[in-house]
Order: C-alpha cells, then structure tokens, then sequence
C-alpha cells in the first residue's frame, strides 16, 4: 500500500468516479493528492476519505487561468508534481441531429481544451520530476457508440493531443488509459427514453454495452501505472467477460 510514497499527484476531475476513485487510492498508497473539479462539496468529501497528504482545490477546467492556478497551487504545496491525472469528462447522451454547438463547445473545451492547458502549466514541474500525464481516453474511439458520437470525437482529439505531447517532449511520459465500460455517474443526467433507445441499438449491433467495470477497479489499475517506472503509453482496460461454465 505505500507504493506511491512521496509521490506528488494532481487528480483534475477528482470529485466524482474514476478521479474520486484515483485520488482516494492513490493517497491511501502513499501520496500527496491534490483533489481539482469543479464540484468543491464533492471534492471536501473525497479529500476526507482519502485522508493523508491531501487537499481539495475547485476548479473549471474551462477557464484558463484556474488551470494553471491549479497546478502551480498543487506544485507549491507538494515541492513539485510528478504526476498528474485529467480525469475530467463529460459524456452527454445526444443524436447528432440534436447536438447544438453548445453541446460540441462543451464537450471539447472540457475534454480536449482543459486538458491541454493543464499540460501546458504542468509541463515545466513534470520535466523537473520526470514525471507522468496520464489522461483518461475511451474505448469508444474507432467506432461511436449511437448517441455518444460527440462525447467520441472529442476523446479521439483527446487521445491525438495525448501523442502529439509524447511526440513533441521525449522525456515526457505521457499515458492514454483507454476506458472501458464502467459504472459512473455519466448516465444519470441522460434523457431515459433515449438512453433505453440507445441501449437497445448498443446491444443489438454488437457494441460492449452488457458488461462494466466498477470504478474502483478501473481506478486500482490507474494506480499501477502511476506507480510503474515503466513508459506506459497506451493501455486499454475492459470488462472481462465471465468464464462460461460447462
């Protein structure tokens, strides 16, 4: 369990699922976790079950000036960062017909634009560690789930932006953790009529929609990869589907 010890983590999108999950862990594993959404309750209740070195920090990932605020807050108090954890997404549940440029501006500018000025202010504190972006990616690049096609994009521009910085700074680990099916709250805002159309398309043409991992276990295995030494560049984690008996 102190297989993070010492280690200096800034979790953005921390108040809630896979994030919550990351930070809880990754305190209980021994570092010092910043806790960054938007959500500042939420996150006081993270910060609380984690316990240890952490600290809550509200933020909208929309806003450039609070992320570098951010990561300049986290680096300050822990002496540096060698981690750093985008967690943040949201994943609205729309046919493109329906999809206005609010919805697509949204999506991206939480998805792909809030990622990349976390990484610009991060960047001179992760060379100075040697130390790891990791941002959370999902398994529906390549082919959309209905209904999800916006929430696909701006993940597909989130996984090139996740190659892009590899490419552009060497030295820098950078990790895309591909997501599989996992419990999170993202369904909860979803119009129900529609999420039952779409679940009845997703399971008739063959996309995972049956099978979803908890978020704690999606989070253990994020937890593994900030602590290896390894340069992880992608990994993709999926539900493992039960051994079928007899």
């Amino acid at each position: 369990m102190a297989m993070l010890e010492g280690y200096r983590i800034l979790v953005v999108g921390a108040s809630s699922g896979i994030g919550r999950s990351v930070g809880v862990q990754a305190a209980q594993a021994g570092a010092s976790v910043s806790f960054a959404a938007r959500r500042a309750d939420r996150l006081e209740e993270a910060v609380t079950a984690a316990g240890g070195r952490s600290f809550a920090f509200p933020l909208d990932v929309r806003d450039d000036e609070q992320c570098a605020h951010a990561v300049t807050e986290a680096a300050t108090r822990f002496g540096g960062l060698d981690a750093v954890v985008y967690a943040t997404g949201m994943s609205p549940l729309f046919r493109l017909a329906d999809a206005d440029g609010d919805v697509w501006r949204e999506l991206v500018e939480t998805n792909v634009i809030g990622a990349a000025m976390i990484s610009r202010a991060a960047l001179p504190h992760l060379e100075a560690s040697s130390g790891r972006i990791l941002f959370l990616g999902s398994s529906s690049v390549g082919r959309p789930y209905p209904g999800l096609v916006a929430y696909a994009t701006s993940k597909a521009a989130l996984h090139e932006f996740a190659r892009g910085l590899r490419n552009e700074y060497p030295w820098l680990r950078v990790t895309t953790f591909v997501v599989g099916p996992t419990v999170s709250e993202f369904a909860n805002e979803w119009d129900p009529e529609l999420a039952v159309a779409m679940f009845g398309r997703w399971s008739a043409e063959g996309y995972p929609a049956g099978l979803a991992m908890a978020t704690e276990d999606m989070a253990d295995q994020i937890v593994r990869v900030l602590a290896s030494g390894a340069r992880v560049e992608e990994v993709h984690v999926m539900p493992d589907p039960p051994t079928l008996a007899g």
